[in-house]
C-alpha cells in the first residue's frame, strides 16, 4: 500500500492510496491501520491525483489530476470540473496565490494542441478563467 502526502495543516492531512483520495482528521487515531475505515472519503481520480491542497482558510480542499475536484469540508459537497469521459482536461499542479482572495485556486492544464497553461478557478461560481 502507498500512500501519497498531497496537503497538510494543523487539522487535516489530505492523502491518496492509488486513486482514492482522504482526509484525516489529526484528532483520530495516526496509525496506518486506522487510514481508510476512520478517514473521510473525499474522492476518486482516475489515474492517480497528481496533486491536491488545503485551502488557506481550511474550507476547502482541491485535487487535481483527471480534472479538477473541489470538496467543501464542513458540507462535505463535491464537485467534479474538466473530467467528463468525453473531454478530460489533465490538470496539475493546483496551488493558491497569494495575490489571490482565497476563493480561487490555479493550476496548470495541458491545451490540446499542447502547451501547459495556467489556469485560475473561482470557488464561487466554478468560473475557470486562463491567467497565462
Amino acid at each position: 500500500m502507498s500512500i501519497r502526502y498531497l496537503s497538510e495543516n494543523e487539522k487535516y492531512k489530505l492523502y491518496s492510496l492509488h486513486e482514492i483520495v482522504y482526509l484525516k482528521h489529526k484528532s483520530h487515531s495516526n496509525t496506518l491501520s486506522d487510514y481508510e475505515a476512520a478517514d473521510e472519503y473525499i474522492t476518486r481520480v482516475y489515474g492517480d491525483p497528481d496533486s491536491g491542497i488545503l485551502s488557506f482558510d481550511g474550507t476547502y480542499i482541491v485535487v487535481a489530476g483527471c480534472g479538477i475536484t473541489v470538496y467543501f469540508i464542513e458540507t462535505k459537497e463535491c464537485i467534479e470540473l474538466l473530467n467528463d469521459p468525453d473531454d478530460i482536461t489533465w490538470t496539475e499542479g493546483v496551488y493558491q496565490s497569494a495575490e489571490d482572495a482565497s476563493h480561487f485556486v490555479r493550476f496548470n492544464a495541458l491545451t490540446d494542441t499542447d502547451k501547459l497553461v495556467i489556469n485560475r478557478l473561482n470557488i464561487n461560481t466554478r468560473e475557470i478563467e486562463l491567467v497565462s
